[in-house]
């Protein structure tokens, strides 16, 4: 049984996710748990659940509409929070 971790649970995807039945054990974070744009916080979280697999579905599903309203959100959720959740998988 492998632990895998999946950010954006409460999204979209992660949502569909969810209702899948399967032998390993599932995470799916809040926000407030791993916040992708906290790298010290996805740390933290990494090391305490020790996870096999890590399954990033975080961020906006709809950068371009973002990208008109606010895009310095857009550029931190999809650019910054995914380079936070690759560097410290590498470690």
């Amino acid at each position: 049984m492998k632990k895998i971790v999946i950010t954006g649970g409460s999204g979209r995807f992660g949502e569909v996710l969810k209702r899948f039945k399967t032998k390993h054990k599932l995470y799916f974070p809040t926000k407030r748990q791993l916040n992708i744009l906290n790298f010290k916080k996805i740390q933290k979280y990494l090391k305490k659940i020790k996870p096999d697999i890590l399954i990033h579905l975080a961020g906006l599903s709809r950068p371009m509409k973002i990208h008109e309203t606010n895009i310095e959100l857009s550029i931190n959720l999809n650019i910054i929070g995914t380079a936070n959740i690759t560097k410290a998988c590498s470690e």
